[in-house]
């Protein structure tokens, strides 16, 4: 449903690995940084981008590389050219926009993805979202439904683990989802009026679907609505409930 195309939360990559872990260990600290004089440093190679990102367990990069191997390896390949050439920002635009481009490469596959694995990124996506209205003023809240994660000015390590379940959930929904053979779910309008159902039964209001139908930015409760639009989706069972928890995590996903 075309009122649905608004909601823009991107599974972004969490890059506390660049930031935080690889780029200090790269490029100001680790032993590139301290070689002797008498010995020059070595450049860096895809198997130590490979091993830095293994060593910090981030889940995401655990699902790329185990959904799509090849892909995996290309984007460290395009990592380390970044790490051997360019700046701290040139790896991490790099990383970024490398995990970004496999995302919406891969988000068409989402309608087919079995109702489970649609259940647990969608899940992930409630988590954040939970998290950041407990954390952001509702003002701010509205900003991340909008622009994502990019909305929260400080994100700290809990919330960049929540960032990393959600990568992680969405990566393995996609490679079940290309393996799946399954038809895509289409939600009909029926689907749509009995989560509606279900969204008033858990508290909704008609203001707040009104709000969700509308994307009111300005409504001051258009996060606690759309948790609770997300729990609807979540408790409708059987194939109306898989068709709308897939639209709603491809709606969230491609943009």
């Amino acid at each position: 449903m075309s009122r649905w195309k608004w909601l823009q939360v991107a599974a972004v990559v969490p890059l506390s690995f660049v930031e935080a872990k690889v780029l200090p260990t790269m490029f100001g600290g680790g032993r590139y940084h301290h070689e002797s004089a008498a010995k020059p440093p070595q450049p860096v190679t895809t198997a130590d981008v490979d091993a830095e990102i293994r060593k910090q367990d981030l889940r995401i990069f655990e699902a790329i590389a185990r959904e799509f191997p090849d892909d995996y390896d290309a984007m460290l390949r395009k990592i380390t050219a970044a790490a051997q050439t360019g700046s701290e920002a040139d790896v991490r635009n790099t990383s970024r926009q490398a995990v970004a481009d496999l995302r919406h490469r891969y988000a068409p596959l989402l309608p087919s993805a079995p109702n489970s694995e649609v259940s647990q990124a969608l899940s992930a996506q409630l988590d954040m979202l939970n998290h950041v209205m407990a954390r952001e003023t509702p003002a701010t809240c509205n900003n991340y439904l909008r622009n994502g994660p990019d909305a929260i000015s400080a994100p700290g390590h809990d919330f960049l683990a929540d960032l990393d379940r959600i990568g992680a959930t969405l990566f393995h929904a996609f490679g079940v989802a290309k393996r799946s053979g399954l038809p895509a779910a289409v939600p009909s309008d029926q689907d749509w009026s009995l989560v509606a159902d279900v969204f008033t039964k858990i508290g909704g209001t008609p203001a707040e679907m009104e709000a969700i139908s509308n994307a009111k930015q300005d409504f001051p409760g258009l996060c606690p609505a759309m948790a609770k639009f997300y729990e609807a989706a979540l408790l409708l069972q059987g194939e109306p409930g898989w068709h709308i928890k897939t639209a709603l995590l491809h709606a969230i996903v491609k943009n």
